[in-house]
This record gives C-alpha cells, structure tokens and sequence, in this order.
C-alpha cells in the first residue's frame, strides 16, 4: 500500500482556496486536510506554499493517432498534457481511418492504451449514414458532430440528418458548429483574396471573412432549435462569437454546455499580421469584439469550460500558402500557463480556472471521481508556482509539431509537478514519470 503526503499547499477547489494538503493511497485521495498536520508515515512532499490544483481535462484534443502520428501521438501529446498540468484528455474521431463505429472505436483503442501518460477518453463521429451503428457504440467520451468542414473528412451538413441524431441519439452529443452552406457562400465573395493570398502573413487574414461569425450563429441557431425541439444533450465546441453567446443566453440549460479555447481568448485576428497561418483555425480567431464578449460568456456562467481543440499540424505545412495550409494549432501545454497568468493580471480567479478547467469538465462529461480534490477521488493533481514567470520558449514545447503561437510570450504562473492517478509524472522542467494513465470511465 503506497502513501504520499502532500503537504504545506494553498488547495484550490472551484469553491475557494485553503491551506492544507491531500493524503494520496493507492492512486486516490484518502483525505483532504486543512490547516497544519503531521504525517507519521509515507512520503511526504512540502509543497512550500504552492498551489495545490485538480489536474487538468481537456475535453478537445487532436493526439492524431491513428493515421497522422508525424504530427502528434499519445506519447509526445501526453508528455505535453503533463507539463501544461492536464491529466486527462478526450480525443477526437477525425482520424485515419476516421472513428464512426465500434470497429474503428476498439482499434484506436488498442492502439492507445499503454501509450497514452495521461487519463483518456475517445469520440466517435457523426457521418451522413451511420446513426444506426453509433446507437451501437459503447465505451466512447461521446459523439462528435461537424455542422462545417474542417480537418478530416467528417461532416454533417444536412439538416434532416442532424435532426435526426438530435432526436434519436441518447448520448452527449459535442458541435462544431458551422454552417457549411454559409462557409461555400464565403469561398465565393472572398475567391479573389483566396487565389491572390502568396503565402505574406496578413493573407491568412481572409480565413476570419470566409467563415465569418454568421456562419457560427446560423449553425448554433439551428442546433439549440433542434436540441430544445427533442430534449437532447449538446455540448458547443469552441464558441467563439458574440453571436453565438446571444443566442446561446436564450437556449442554456442543464442540456446545453460550452466551452471556448485559450487561441479564442488571446488572439484577435489584429494578430494574423504577426502570425499568418500559424493562427489559421476553425472557427477562426475573431475580433477584439468577440473576445471580449467571451471573457464577459465565462463571467456570466454562459461558457461552461475551457478546452484547447489542440490540434498540431507540422510547421512546414502551416508555412505554404493560405489555401494549401492545414487549420489547427498545438494548446494542450500553454492553456493553463496562460490562464494562471490571467489569473495574475486579475482577469479571473484561480478557483474560477478549476471550476473552467477541472470540475465542469468532469460534471458536463459525467467523467467519474475525477475533476475534484476531493476524499475517494482519484489523485489527479497539479502543483502551480503563481510567481513563476517565464517565456513559453520552443525547446520546452513537448508536442510533436514542435511550435506554438505562444512561444516567447511570457507568463507568470507555471505548473510545476503533475499528478496522475497518485503518481507524480512530471517535474518542472522536463522530467516525465513512465506509468501509463487508465481511460476513464463515466456516471
């Protein structure tokens, strides 16, 4: 039976912040204590004052397994997660072979288990003709819909068929929320910025005109109509618009969560002149408007979590011309630096973060005994040094792509170990544990 004591920590819980530190046995949390205490036995780790948080889950993740593993795997995408202080991960279905069934589903699952350093989860996905078999599946995060094209070849652009999965699919159901008619439109009036874009930076410009924040707000429009319609579970993916919190502040209920992305709240699109496509995304990076209508949707309770669609793609790639570079960019690492240094600048506050980045994921998902630093609760942690302040810097950057939008910006607030199921794997800067993290399981 192995004990550790972490002890001396300021435990943050989305309700507030308290001294004190956990007892871990056996991978779980067999108390919480507050105030001073003296372990007799076991290893005891003095955490000197720091902050003492419910590991990460990241509910939108690209690991890219199978199919694309030269960008991301479970290894280089985990050891990332680890040192960005996520403990768990929910990966996406747009792979290759694409995850729409429980053949595919228990194949990717073979596939990661053992790899992956950090607790997952895996989506099937939506496709035009497979209804009948997800109502099949078993053992998936849940099922991911795209309204607008994106990376892969995963779509569902017809209305009859969307309701269709909203009426008769009993599961959670998660949204890329595009209207894939209005993206078509946008092609079009912008065909001549597309064909003229050379490869300059300020060209990836016109990807924020092509899917312009009309095309997200027809498509949440629709989806909340229909999830009223047949009382059906959805989750909005990287909301981005002020569009889409108006129409979502009429529809939110307990069946309706949201979550926004870390690229969404630190980027406008004043910094494609700077990034170019680096910063191409679906959705793409709005303006000053927008972001700040999303930091007011995480104040008011209408954006549920943060999740960071980390989705790597080789740097060489995003650096061909705007229409031939792939959307998508790396997050599950910088996500929490960057919200702790926001935490810093008095934007939000630390307990506002577990609640947006630990404990609503694991209630929105129905991720069982984790999400919480709670007694029976799996030891999912991560220590936070708030006065830490250093560059994200490119040689520390643990995904496979090897790059980030972020890199040199500097922050204040680093995780600096991560727990997973007990077991510490990782140590500021670079040292990583070996033991393999447990899919999840749910309520």
């Amino acid at each position: 039976m192995s004990e550790l004591f972490l002890t001396n920590a300021k435990v943050v819980t989305h309700r507030g912040v308290f001294d004190g530190g956990v007892l871990i046995r056996d991978g779980k949390i067999e108390e919480v204590l507050k105030g001073d205490f003296k372990p007799v036995k076991g290893e005891v780790k003095d955490l000197k004052g720091k902050y003492l948080l419910p590991g990460a889950i990241d509910v939108h993740v690209h690991f890219r397994t199978p199919g694309q593993t030269e960008k991301e795997d479970f290894v280089t995408g985990s050891k990332a997660a680890l040192a960005g202080g996520v403990t768990t991960v929910l990966d996406m279905p747009n792979t290759k072979p694409l995850i729409v069934d429980q053949a595919s589903l228990d194949a990717k699952k073979r596939e990661v288990v053992g790899r992956s350093l950090v607790n997952y989860g895996l989506y099937v996905g939506a496709t035009l003709d497979n209804l009948e078999e997800i109502k099949k599946v078993h053992g998936a995060c849940g099922l991911k819909i795209y309204m607008g094209s994106s990376t892969g070849n995963l779509l569902v652009d017809k209305k009859e068929v969307l309701e269709k999965f909203l009426s008769e699919y009993q599961g959670l159901m998660v949204v890329h929320a595009e209207d894939e008619e209005c993206i078509e439109e946008g092609k079009i009036v912008h065909a001549d910025e597309i064909s003229r874009a050379s490869g300059t930076k300020g060209d990836a410009k016109v990807h924020s005109l092509v899917r312009a924040p009309r095309c997200a707000e027809i498509a949440v429009k629709n989806l909340l109509h229909l999830a009223k319609k047949y009382g059906a579970r959805v989750h909005i993916a990287h909301c981005s618009t002020m569009a889409e919190l108006e129409v979502i502040k009429k529809f939110k209920d307990e069946k309706v969560s949201v979550e926004v992305t870390p690229h969404h709240l630190f980027l406008t699109d004043k910094d494609y002149e700077m990034y170019g496509n680096l910063i191409k995304v679906n959705p793409p990076i709005r303006g000053l408007t927008d972001q700040v209508a999303l930091w007011q949707g995480i104040k008011e309770g209408l954006i549920d979590m943060v999740a960071t669609d980390h989705a790597p793609h080789l740097y060489e790639e995003k650096m061909r011309p705007y229409a031939e570079a792939p959307s998508g960019l790396p997050g599950v690492q910088t996500m929490m630096p960057l919200l702790l240094n926001a935490v810093n600048e008095g934007k939000l506050s630390i307990s506002k973060v577990v609640e947006l980045t630990s404990y609503n994921p694991a209630r929105c998902f129905g991720i069982k005994d984790r999400g919480a630093i709670e007694n029976g609760y799996y030891a999912d942690l991560t220590v936070v040094d708030m006065d830490l302040a250093r560059n994200v810097e490119r040689e520390f950057l643990f995904s496979k792509c090897g790059w980030s939008p972020f890199a040199d910006w500097k922050l204040k607030g680093w995780p600096v170990m991560t727990l997973v199921n007990g077991e510490i794997m990782y140590e500021w800067r670079d040292k990583f544990g070996e033991r393999a993290g447990f899919e999840v399981e749910y309520t």
